[in-house]
């Protein structure tokens, strides 16, 4: 069993295709895909924990339980587009945050970085910033021990916690990483 980390799908969300310039013709597209791609990344018996917005469900929360059980996902640290979902009507856990420890790292996982309370002195897992502004919030900025779990940043898969903390044992203090795609050509090119 694997655990896995994933924020900001917003199943649903026709605008933030544009708003991100997520690579999808439609809403139906993307929603397809993004399952998909889940599938084929995490097994039934692997942990998935999802930093929030998993749907754009501000109201009554029927659309993220339904995705979330699609997703076969574990725990939802709730983000500011599932404000329509009540946690005591979920059939799963719903948190505003939560602690992970791995490898000797502990983590706080939160949806929005903003959230992290002061004297916190691990590493912060979070989404809210998509890929906006990966400058101030790239995938990983080894110099602030921030980790941006957007799915966009992911190439909309989930991501495993143990390859994050080899990422973390290959780099030099302060690196950082717009992307996955950035951080697999560090790793490709020190082979």
């Amino acid at each position: 069993m694997a655990r896995f980390l994933i924020s900001d799908h917003h199943f649903g969300h026709d605008n933030i295709i544009e708003y991100c310039d997520r690579p999808f013709s439609s809403v139906g597209e993307m929603d397809t895909s993004l399952l998909n791609r889940h599938y084929g990344t995490v097994d039934t018996d692997d942990l998935l924990v999802h930093l929030g917005d998993v749907a754009m469900d501000m109201s009554t929360g029927e659309d993220t339980i339904a995705y979330f059980e699609q997703l076969d996902a574990d725990l939802l640290v709730r983000g500011n587009h599932d404000v329509g979902l009540d946690p005591e009507d979920a059939p799963f856990p719903v948190v505003d945050h939560c602690t992970l420890s791995h490898d000797g790292y502990d983590f706080y996982c939160t949806h929005r970085p903003a959230d992290v309370p002061d004297g916190w002195d691990g590493w912060v897992l979070h989404g809210h910033h998509h890929n906006n502004d990966t400058e101030t919030y790239p995938f990983v900025a080894h110099d602030r021990r921030r980790v941006n779990v957007s799915s966009e940043l992911l190439n909309f898969r989930p991501l495993r916690l143990d390859a994050l903390t080899d990422l973390f044992e290959s780099c030099p203090d302060g690196s950082r990483f717009r992307d996955v795609d950035a951080a697999g050509e560090y790793l490709d090119r020190r082979e």
